[in-house]
């Protein structure tokens, strides 16, 4: 549950989304229009390193949210489904 809009997790997905936004438009970027560009290799190319590590911190973000949710569910699952301890 998030109690806040300035959780950073919203903070986050937001941002997420205005990058998204932003590399969308049409005619932003040469390489829609030099297609050749796509092949210029990361070191020589800024807005391709940039795009390569955008997409990592945002993979990890997405795909760590996901995991926490299946363990989440995971545990409810094997806690729910085992009989209550004994007392000692």
């Amino acid at each position: 549950m998030l109690s806040s809009p300035d959780d950073p997790t919203v903070v986050k997905g937001n941002r997420f989304v205005e990058i998204g936004i932003e590399y969308g438009q049409v005619g932003n970027y040469l390489v829609e229009f030099l297609t050749w560009m796509k092949y210029v290799p990361s070191s020589l190319a800024s807005w391709k390193k940039l795009a390569d590590e955008r997409h990592e911190e945002y993979n990890n973000f997405f795909v760590g949210m996901f995991r926490e949710i299946e363990d989440r569910i995971v545990m409810a699952f094997i806690l729910g489904s085992l009989p209550p301890c004994p007392p000692m």
